[in-house]
This record gives structure tokens, sequence and C-alpha cells, in this order.
């Protein structure tokens, strides 16, 4: 065993665990086919002029790439209508997280969290020893009330998220507009909208034009949902522009690669794909529900590309039997619901086969 000594609090560091690969599942259960829904992917993949992108070349690859992000930067602001230097971009959101921790926090800071809520919040205010204020999941939904109570003089930053991972829930306009009005300015409010494009227009809120009158606000989202490009990582947060000026002095060099850039451009450019996949994602979402109510199964309803569904006591034995038959799933117990399980939304034809092998699986071990 190594001798060397690792600073104290990583020790503690709750770990990431991340799923099995398709490659590991069709090797062990010796499968053709195997459907990944265990990690809130775009099944429907990227815009299909990426993948032309893709078959053409790209040459440029023998140069670093463009660290401001350019032309995806002007891309992006004038679809947002915010200016460029607004914009941060980081490999994937969670270095965009990790980068607003470590230009705030210190070992005298907290920050605020809904219970369960995506890791990184927590690792990443952990590794500038500042403490984490986790509150509880009202009725599977982020208690806005009991967020803006545990605020303490050395609170720095709340977390929000809409859809909240894992649960899907939302915040309304109403209970977003309560935590803005009644949060202090120096404190920063964080919302992560990795999944805002999913949700109904209707049910939306317009984040970005509150960042006109809250500077204290910053806003998240990513390439990887919606626009399919997970692999390639790349997400970015809007907010006050001497904010992400100062948080931009953290950046290292290179970090949003040419052909991550290059495929988010195309992405943004597609909308008539994008809008395509959206509705049948949300046509296919309101379907599964239907099922799941006339089978009497507890799920709780989602505005994102993912359910989470009871299960029970025996929720181990129906994901392996699941695994078996080829679908990778996320079970709850990493998720913070034990009992439950928490399922991607994917094509037409696998949701089909999914949905008729989960409810078999469900009765065989809940009757």
């Amino acid at each position: 065993m190594t001798k060397i000594k690792i600073k104290p609090w990583i020790l503690n560091l709750p770990e990431y665990i991340p799923g099995g690969t398709i490659e590991d599942i069709r090797e062990k259960y010796n499968l053709k086919e195997v459907y990944k829904l265990a990690s809130n992917e775009n099944i429907f993949g990227p815009s299909p002029k990426v993948i032309e992108f893709f078959q053409a070349g790209f040459d440029d690859i023998k140069y670093y790439p463009d660290s401001y992000c350019r032309q995806l930067r002007e891309k992006l602001s004038f679809k947002l209508g915010v200016d460029e230097e607004s914009i941060i971009f980081g490999n994937g959101t969670d270095q965009v997280i990790e980068m607003i921790c470590d230009a705030i926090l210190d070992d005298t800071k907290n920050i605020i969290i809904p219970d369960p809520t995506f890791l990184t919040y927590e690792k990443s205010a952990l590794k500038n020893n500042a403490k984490v204020l986790k509150v509880p999941l009202l009725n599977y939904r982020q208690d806005v009330k009991s967020i803006v109570k545990s605020v303490n003089k050395d609170t720095a930053i709340i977390f929000l998220t809409s859809p909240h991972n894992p649960t899907g829930t939302i915040l309304t306009k109403e209970e977003f507009e309560y935590i803005l009005n009644n949060i202090k300015d120096d404190i920063l409010i964080v919302l992560d909208e990795a999944y805002v494009e999913f949700m109904p227009e209707k049910d939306k809120i317009d984040s970005i034009k509150y960042l006109k009158h809250f500077n204290n606000l910053l806003v998240m989202r990513t390439f990887s949902k919606i626009y399919g490009i997970a692999g390639l990582r790349i997400g970015y947060g809007v907010g006050d522009k001497n904010l992400i000026a100062n948080i931009t002095k953290l950046m290292q060099p290179f970090v949003v690669n040419s052909i991550a850039q290059v495929a988010a451009i195309i992405s943004l450019e597609d909308e008539e794909n994008i809008n395509k996949n959206i509705e049948i994602i949300i046509n296919e979402r309101e379907r599964l529900f239907k099922i799941l109510e006339k089978e009497n199964i507890t799920f709780i309803k989602s505005y994102s590309n993912f359910i989470l569904v009871k299960t029970g006591d025996k929720s181990s034995e129906i994901i392996e039997e699941l695994l078996k038959n080829g679908f990778m799933v996320r079970g709850g117990d990493f998720l913070g619901f034990p009992g439950y399980i928490r399922f991607s939304i994917s094509l037409p034809e696998i949701n089909e086969k999914f949905i008729n092998l989960f409810i078999s699986l469900f009765k065989k071990y809940n009757n």
C-alpha cells in the first residue's frame, strides 16, 4: 500500500459511482442488444448534420482549440439575447460548477442544496473545505421556503435545479421568484437547467430574462442532453459579466475541444431536428405515464427525459432481471431514493419493449 498522504477531506468525499458500459453488460450476459437507459442521455443522438461533419473529417485537430470559443460564444449570445462576456464554457457543466465553487468558497462558507440532488455540487464545495447544508425535498420537489430559512451569515451559494435530478420535478415561476426576492444579493443563486428543453413551453421559466434584474443569478445549461453530444463534454453558464470574468480566470486553457465547439454550433443551428426530438420525448413521456397509472405503479411526474419509479424492496432483483434482458437502468440507492429505479425515455420502439418487460417484472416481484 502506498505511503503517499492524501488530503483528509478527500478521504471522506462522496464517490460518484458510474454505471456499467454497454460493452460490459453485453459481455457479462452474452447479449446482442443492450439499451442504456441509466444516464439520462438523449438516445436520439446528435443532429444528423453533426454526424455529417464527423464523416467529412476535421483537419483542424492538429491545432489547439479556441480557448474563448469565439464562434460558439457569438452564436449562443445571439440565441439567448445576452452579451458574449456573460457566458462561461466548460468541459461539461460539472467543470462550470467546480470553477464557481473554487472562485467563491473556503472553509468559512457554506452552500445550500436540495437533498438528494446532483452530486457535483457537494463534491465541489467539499473540495474547498466549505460546509454543505442539505434541505430535504418536500413531496419530491425543492422546498423553497425551507431553502430560504436555511440561509445563514456564512451562506455563499444556493444550487437549484429545474427540472430536478433525480426526480424530474420543476420549480414554478412563483417559487423561483420567491427565492430571488428573499435572498441577499451577496449570495449566488445557481439555477441548473440541464434538462430545460424537455419541459412543455407553458411550464418553462424564462430564466435568462431574470439576469437583467438579479446580478447574483447564474444559469447553467448543457449540450449533453437534448443536443445529444454528451460524449464531447460541453456545458455553459450565463451570468453577470464581472462575475463571469473573474470565474473565467480559473479556467485552464483549451478545456473545450475543437470538435465539441463545432458540434455545439451545428446543434444550435439545427432547431428543426431538436424540436422534433423534443416532441417525441414529451409524447412518449405522457404515454409512459398513462401506462404506469393504468398498472397502479407509483412514479414521480417528470418534466425531463427520465422517470423515477417506485419498485419496492425487490428493486435490486428487478434491476438484475432488466440487465439480463439488455436494459440498463439506474438504481435508486445511489440517487437517494432506495426502493426506486430511474430510467431514461428512449426511442418509441425501445420504450415499448422496456415498459412491457418492466411491468411483468414489477408484478412478479410485487405480488
